[in-house]
């Protein structure tokens, strides 16, 4: 999806509503700019990092045999 706006005199912009709508944006949230590979990127901050992070590293622990096999492995290491 690509949108214009144009930058006023105090070099501010308005987010598309399209952006918006896609990206949920409303009123008084908080958005991260940051620069990748020469482009701009805009991000919400989300409103929970915690809840943000949930489940990360979901697919790691189950490659290391979660709750059933990873600390009898790691026990048995110690030996």
């Amino acid at each position: 999806m690509a949108e214009s706006s144009r930058l006023t005199r105090k070099c501010q912009v308005t987010v598309p509503k399209g952006i918006r709508r896609v990206l949920r944006l409303k009123a008084g949230d908080v958005v991260h700019f940051s620069i990748e590979e020469g482009k701009a990127v805009l991000r919400p901050l989300p409103e929970s990092h915690s809840r943000a992070l949930k489940g990360l590293g979901r697919d790691a622990w189950r490659a290391l045999g979660g709750t059933d096999r990873f600390p009898g492995n790691e026990r048995d290491s110690w030996e």
